[in-house]
């Protein structure tokens, strides 16, 4: 097996566990947590988590650059300048996100109360600080964890987050009974540390020129990594438009509930996505390895192969968990519950044609090529404020919701339009004659389970139907895993004619 095969074989494998371990923790997380503290209290945590996350505005872009930084110092032989990114990014990020989160406490008193029920305000005001101590170690954390992606170690890093989700799960199983919500605060505290301090362990032993007397202040080092991700800073401040607005517009329009069920399908279709996208990240720093040492023709091979094996996994993944979101309903919820359907329903697809958008994404990461995913996230950002206002206000929480879904859904679309038009490549010739198959297959069995669901069919002979529809799942999963193994070695193949 050749280097590169091994490297992303061990790194996809791995972000695909950790994942599904991820995925298996938080359900029964937040299953314990519903039982426990109530679907309202869970809706307050959601809230607290995006309003802290406006923190990441102190970011200034600076990790964005890590992983690409690092991949091409290894590959240009100048590991002893990876010492002077590290330092100079730990720097400057305590100060930044300390700085944001004082001012992030102060406003948030004269925030919280339009947004948030009158009576759990005092939660809310309890856990922001914890939770803004949790953004701020994490940010840090995200400085070694980015190296380790640089040196293509990226399965260090989740084996890293396991077992950091099984100290938060236990500590919050601990916490929870004796300081309610805010126990919940203090385990994701607990779990932030923990990653902090293993990938700091992690990246010392990893290489001797991340020893710390090569940890140097570089203001050149500040400048390559500000220069290269301002254009990311523009992105954060999108985002504030993404994930916060959408759910203090849904605390306010729909309620704390709603906004409950919305986090729990948030949660789902998320690992759902995370299960693709963090093994197709791994070629982040070979993208960048490639954009120095290989031809254009070899970028735009490994980019359409990358397409393709997205497309053969996505669409049947994306399918079966729409066919089973009223039993995951039942199972978590403990009943069939109409916001988290239709949340569920709205997120997968608005999600799957994200995922799809990975290739392009990640392309334009490893090549420096930061314009496109700017403008798309700008326009995503005011697609999803201008249509949560109109929208929500119209049909209430589910106008927000769906918002969102189209501003992700058109950003999508245009992302990989934007890099394709970049690249020289029509985007017909990007999928072959076998993805266009599966497409067709998952939108009629997608179709099929949602106006079943909406005509209230009877249970039972939903879920009868629904094996059937498993069925034709399974046999379209495994031709498109025999495609994958041959797309895999033919991109092998290419490498080493390279």
């Amino acid at each position: 097996m050749s280097s590169l095969k091994k490297k992303l074989t061990i790194n996809a494998t791995s972000a695909i566990v950790q994942v599904a371990f991820t995925a298996l923790l938080y359900f029964f997380l937040y299953k314990y947590l519903l039982d426990t503290l109530g679907v309202k209290q869970l809706g307050v945590w959601s809230l607290i988590l995006s309003f802290s996350s406006i923190a990441n505005l102190a970011n200034l872009g600076l990790t964005s650059g890590l992983v690409k930084f690092v991949a091409e110092y290894i590959a240009e032989k100048k590991d002893e300048k990876i010492g002077k990114l590290i330092l100079t990014s730990v720097i400057s990020l305590v100060i930044l996100f300390c700085g944001l989160s004082i001012i992030i406490l102060f406003c948030a008193q004269y925030v919280l109360g339009f947004v948030i029920e009158q009576q759990y305000l005092a939660i809310a005001f309890s856990i922001l600080p914890l939770s803004l101590a949790s953004l701020c170690v994490n940010a840090i954390s995200g400085v070694f964890t980015s190296v380790l992606e640089g040196y293509q170690k990226n399965y260090l890093k989740n084996f890293i987050y396991i077992f950091s989700g099984i100290i938060m799960f236990v500590a919050t199983i601990l916490l929870t009974p004796t300081f309610h919500l805010k126990g919940v605060a203090i385990a994701q505290l607990l779990q932030a540390i923990f990653v902090l301090f293993s990938a700091l362990i992690l990246i010392l032993r990893v290489s001797p020129f991340n020893g710390f007397k090569f940890w140097k202040w570089s203001t050149r080092s500040f400048k390559e990594l500000f220069n290269y991700g301002y254009k990311f800073q523009v992105v954060s401040i999108c985002q504030l438009l993404y994930e916060p607005t959408t759910k203090m517009l849904l605390s306010k329009y729909g309620g704390l509930a709603l906004l409950g069920h919305y986090e729990m399908a948030t949660r789902l279709v998320n690992q759902f996505r995370a299960l693709l996208v963090n093994a197709n990240q791994v070629v982040i720093p070979v993208v960048a390895e490639a954009a120095k040492t290989k031809s254009i023709a070899y970028r735009q091979e490994f980019y359409v192969k990358m397409n393709r094996i997205m497309s053969s996994l996505t669409f049947p993944l994306a399918t079966l968990l729409i066919v089973f979101t009223p039993l995951v309903s039942l199972i978590w919820i403990g009943d069939i519950n109409a916001d988290f359907i239709f949340a569920m329903y709205v997120l997968t697809i608005s999600s799957a044609l994200n995922i799809m958008s990975g290739p392009a994404y990640f392309s334009c990461m490893g090549e420096g090529r930061l314009t496109i995913p700017v403008i798309v996230h700008v326009s995503m950002a005011i697609i999803n404020l201008v249509l949560g206002f109109l929208l929500g206000q119209m049909f209430g929480g589910y106008g927000i919701i769906l918002a969102w879904c189209i501003a992700l859904a058109l950003g999508s679309i245009f992302l990989v339009l934007g890099y394709n038009k970049a690249i020289k490549i029509n985007f017909r010739s990007v999928f072959a004659k076998n993805e266009r198959l599966i497409l067709a297959i998952s939108a009629i069995l997608i179709s099929v389970s949602v106006i079943l669901y909406f005509i209230d069919f009877p249970f039972k002979n939903y879920y009868i139907i629904t094996v059937l529809l498993f069925a034709i799942f399974i046999v379209s999963f495994i031709h498109a895993f025999r495609k994958n193994i041959e797309i895999t070695d033919w991109l092998m193949s290419l490498h080493k004619k390279n």
